[in-house]
């Protein structure tokens, strides 16, 4: 681990920044004086950081199964199967054994002989154990792949001999955003009815799925916030979001629901791209809020998109092509 303290510019105020490296990562917080920065308990924050990011070798199961399960949901996603049963069995399957072993132990702790235990442990016929045994050992194999065990990749190995492991090097793309000018020309070209739900995914990153999809204007605090509750989260947390100030002139003070159709959203936006000259990318209205977002308060951006995963939202969500300045333009769209 390494720790170094000095004096930069943070989103335009001198701060003193206290960097660390740790596990191939580098993580700071921002201080207001050199004192502050090297009287800061580093290691206790560090064990904080690990109850919710990933941390190499010492990452924790229930770390990991979030973020398998985010990435294992945003590839599978189809919005003509809203229920995504595939996703739901698989969640269940995998925290199931989180449940059996402990989630707040470290990945490097389950073993062959852990695994084993658990699929004799239930009184469950050869064909359940074969289907629940099966799930622990792809998401232990995506463990392995991600480096969040010591063991994980012996586990697959000895584990896995119906499946073979993927040695090929994997490429990961930037995500694909609006630029400054093609969301506003989106804005303004789709239909009227369209305008509130595109601009507040636009502008805030909430998921189309449901959290979207299920938003009532009298879940909207006009002016101040918008809430989504619990049991329309995909983590199972109410959240209160605090749009940025534009966001205001594209939502009105009505009644019902604030997109009535993701489906006729979805369509009509696709159409209204093409028309003024563009294709839309794959989930642009969420990876551009993530992309302009974390330039406007990374911490901010990362509460709003509703992530426990800092790692996550860097890899999918934040294309490097973004600066400050693309930023202050997107969140003054009017």
């Amino acid at each position: 681990m390494n720790i170094n303290i000095y004096k930069g510019e943070v989103r335009g105020k001198q701060k003193w920044i206290l960097s660390v490296h740790r596990d191939g990562k580098r993580r700071r917080k921002y201080f207001n004086s050199a004192m502050e920065a090297k009287a800061f308990d580093v290691v206790s924050w560090l064990g904080e950081v690990a109850k919710k990011e990933p941390v190499g070798d010492q990452t924790l199961l229930n770390v990991a199964s979030s973020e398998y399960l985010t990435e294992y949901f945003e590839n599978n996603y189809n919005p003509a199967k809203p229920k995504q049963k595939g996703y739901r069995t698989t969640e269940e399957r995998v925290n199931k054994f989180l449940t059996w072993f402990g989630g707040g132990r470290l990945v490097s702790d389950v073993t062959v002989e852990s695994y084993k235990k658990y699929v004799n442990s239930g009184d469950w016929s050869e064909k359940t154990k074969k289907e629940y045994g099966r799930a622990v050992r792809i998401f232990m194999a995506w463990c392995a792949k991600k480096g969040y065990g010591q063991n994980a990749s012996d586990w697959y190995m000895q584990t896995n001999p119906d499946l073979k492991m993927n040695t090929k090097k994997v490429f990961f793309k930037l995500p694909g955003i609006l630029q400054v000018d093609e969301a506003k020309a989106l804005l303004d070209e789709i239909d009227e009815k369209y305008k509130p739900g595109l601009a507040i995914m636009l502008f805030t990153g909430i998921r189309p799925e449901v959290e979207m999809a299920t938003l009532k204007y009298s879940d909207i605090r006009w002016g101040k916030s918008i809430g989504l509750k619990a049991e329309h989260t995909k983590t199972g947390r109410e959240r209160w979001i605090k749009p940025p100030e534009n966001l205001w002139s594209w939502v009105p003070k009505s009644k019902g629901l604030v997109m009535p159709s993701y489906n006729a959203l979805n369509l009509a936006r696709r159409w209204a791209s093409r028309r003024v000259g563009f294709n839309y990318p794959a989930n642009g209205a969420r990876h551009s809020f993530g992309s302009y977002g974390y330039w406007k308060s990374f911490e901010w951006a990362l509460d709003t998109m509703g992530h426990m995963s800092s790692e996550t939202f860097l890899k999918n969500y934040k294309n490097n092509r973004v600066d400050k300045e693309m930023a202050d333009q997107y969140f003054s769209i009017q």
